[in-house]
């Protein structure tokens, strides 16, 4: 674990899970953001001081997950994160400012900037769904594990929606999944609906423990979840 405690945006301190080499790190975790705050409102970027120590100068960009207060559907998207000069650094999008303090979940792997090396392909492992005979069923999966991280990537052909199934809760139970993983992950579930005027994507929260993910809707999210709902994720075992 790494305590962020001094950033340029008025947040309070921040703690990450953590796994730590010079060509490559994943850090896990959440920051809570208001938009009111003068020191918000003057920044550029949203940047958050990293320990003396941190094993990376720099890295390339990687990615974290913007999730408003928007009403029921709690709406988002992706932003550009990257280490630069001991800190870090995080695109700043102000389209949802306007209903209050929003999250951004940072479940990401940061490689070195420049890298002229060799790539070698990556061992991926084979996922089961036990409850496969209920609401979820893989389109498309790519699962990761090492002694230190994990990495999954999966889109659904069956996922649970709000209008077939209510608000939950759900849980998406695996075989095969690391057990020593404890996660929390923005859910993308914009299901086959487009709201007009829609900025982003309709979100929700689940978490990984002992294997299994659990999430729910928010009470009244219609047109959440179903066929090509999605998630992607690095997490620190342990």
């Amino acid at each position: 674990m790494i305590t962020l405690d001094t950033n340029n945006f008025g947040g309070g301190s921040v703690t990450l899970k953590d796994y730590q080499r010079s060509s490559l790190c994943v850090l896990n975790g959440k920051i809570t953001v208001d938009p009111t705050h003068l020191a918000y409102i003057a920044a550029t970027r949203l940047e958050l001081d990293l320990p003396e120590d941190f094993a990376m100068a720099r890295s390339a960009v990687s990615t974290a997950i913007l999730v408003s207060n928007a009403p029921i559907y709690r709406f988002g998207t992706v932003l550009h994160c990257w280490i630069e000069d001991n800190k870090l650094c995080l695109e700043k999008l102000t389209e949802w400012d306007s209903f209050g303090s929003y999250e951004i979940h940072i479940n990401a792997a940061f490689v070195t900037r420049g890298y002229r090396g060799a790539f070698s392909q990556t061992q991926t492992k084979e996922l089961t769904i036990l409850n496969a005979g209920t609401m979820f069923s893989f389109k498309d999966y790519r699962y990761v594990e090492t002694d230190t991280f994990v990495y999954f990537i999966s889109t659904f052909n069956s996922f649970p929606s709000y209008s077939n199934n209510g608000q939950g809760p759900f849980t998406l139970q695996l075989s095969g999944f690391a057990t020593n993983v404890q996660v929390v992950i923005p859910l993308i579930v914009n299901g086959s609906t487009i709201m007009p005027q829609q900025k982003g994507s309709m979100i929700t929260v689940g978490s990984f423990e002992n294997g299994n993910l659990t999430f729910s809707y928010p009470a009244n999210g219609q047109t959440m979840g179903g066929v090509n709902s999605f998630f992607n994720f690095f997490a620190v075992r342990g």
